[in-house]
């Protein structure tokens, strides 16, 4: 046990700060990113005395969902399993010996970060120009999400022209 955390401890010393800095940036984009998807304030409309009335990506089910709100929950989900991947790379690159260094886990991760980046931004831009209300703090969950990825992967190129 104690073997394991003085290997977790030296990859963390060895790893530049670039990929120091992403190995922050992508978990967190990844719980923004969740949190933002699967929750019910993508939109928030005031009705006055009867309150106000949220809607989400997954409010009114798949089956009756106009293409543009399909479009944009497959978008998201696309972008958030890209996210999901983007870290198992990074921890694969950075901690596992068997995967630590190898050139191709490196650039599978630049480009996992880069597809998140870009399939959430695009899922937020569809809802965007479709939806009539104020958009709420889901949607700019997402906005953040799509952005930190974007940051992330710049960070491993960087990290990789460096090198």
């Amino acid at each position: 046990m104690a073997g394991e955390k003085l290997t977790i401890y030296l990859a963390l010393i060895r790893a530049s700060l670039f990929l120091k800095l992403s190995l922050l940036t992508i978990p967190l984009g990844a719980i923004v990113q969740g949190v933002g998807f699967t929750t019910e304030y993508w939109t928030k409309q005031d009705l006055g005395a009867f309150g106000t009335l949220h809607g989400g990506l997954w409010t009114g089910g798949i089956k009756n969902a106009p293409g543009w709100l399909k479009a944009t929950q497959a978008f998201e989900v696309l972008g958030f399993i890209a996210a999901v991947v983007a870290l198992i790379l990074i921890i694969l690159y950075i901690f596992v010996p068997a995967t630590s260094g190898k050139r191709i886990v490196f650039i599978l991760s630049i480009l996992a970060c880069f597809a998140a980046a870009g399939c959430i931004l695009l899922g937020i831009i569809i809802y965007g120009s479709e939806v009539k209300h104020n958009l709420s703090w889901s949607f700019a969950l997402c906005c953040i999400a799509g952005i930190i990825f974007a940051i992330s992967g710049l960070l491993l190129v960087v990290d990789m022209c460096k090198r």
